[in-house]
């Protein structure tokens, strides 16, 4: 089970440990955003920070149905007290949980500020 909190924005967040390919790791707080079917978003402060290595760059297609060109890198996650490779998208802003982590996963979040936000296995 994953826990984590409802923010003042009233965001469902999670802390999350992402592991760079020396293995040092940052906890970082990510917003879980069920519009992203994406894995991981990280804005280059963090990217930079775990020194992780570039897989590619690709065209995306935004929430508004523009596209632009990203860079997407090669990170771990601590994810269910398992590691998890994952490829980032990196693009400014909140870091991002995507729908393709919470695949096999039951969400649920009680939206006020500080609410309980729970990810749980199904079974």
């Amino acid at each position: 089970m994953i826990t984590g909190q409802v923010n003042p924005a009233l965001e469902a967040t999670i802390p999350m440990q992402v592991i760079g390919a020396q293995g040092q790791s940052l906890e970082v707080t990510v917003v879980i955003d069920t519009g992203y079917n994406g894995g991981l978003s990280l804005p280059m402060a963090i990217v930079d920070a775990l020194s992780l290595p570039q897989a590619a760059s690709r065209e995306v297609t935004l929430g508004d149905a523009s596209r632009k060109v990203f860079a997407f890198y090669n990170a771990e996650v601590l994810w269910d007290g398992q590691r998890h490779k994952v490829r980032v998208l990196c693009v400014e802003g909140d870091p991002l949980l995507g729908t393709a982590l919470l695949r096999g996963y039951k969400l649920e979040a009680d939206f006020v500020e500080g609410g309980s936000v729970v990810i749980e296995a199904l079974p």
